[in-house]
């Protein structure tokens, strides 16, 4: 793999995830259509796991997205994926 190519590669990967993040900040302050909007812009794989860790954390609960406590919980989902992507968590 060229230089150019893994530099690509990584920059990639970084704006992805700082996408990620940008996510869980709209979610956390409240802003529901830009939460919703950029999570459905995650890839498949990211938000199944983000769906899994919700549905976990809410003990197999429905949650209302437009309550403030299920916002927090989202976001901390969404981070928590931005932690294992990034190697920092053992996933399960």
């Amino acid at each position: 793999m060229s230089p150019e190519v893994l530099s690509h590669a990584m920059k990639s990967y970084v704006e992805a995830l700082k996408h990620q993040v940008s996510v869980a900040e709209a979610f956390f302050f409240g802003q529901l259509v830009e939460g919703m909007n950029g999570l459905l812009q995650l890839p498949e794989d990211v938000r199944l796991k983000i769906d899994q860790l919700i549905w976990e954390a809410a003990g197999g609960a429905a949650i209302d997205p437009t309550e403030k406590e299920s916002q927090s919980l989202i976001a901390a989902a969404i981070m928590h994926s931005v932690e294992e992507r990034m190697g920092m968590l053992e996933e399960d």
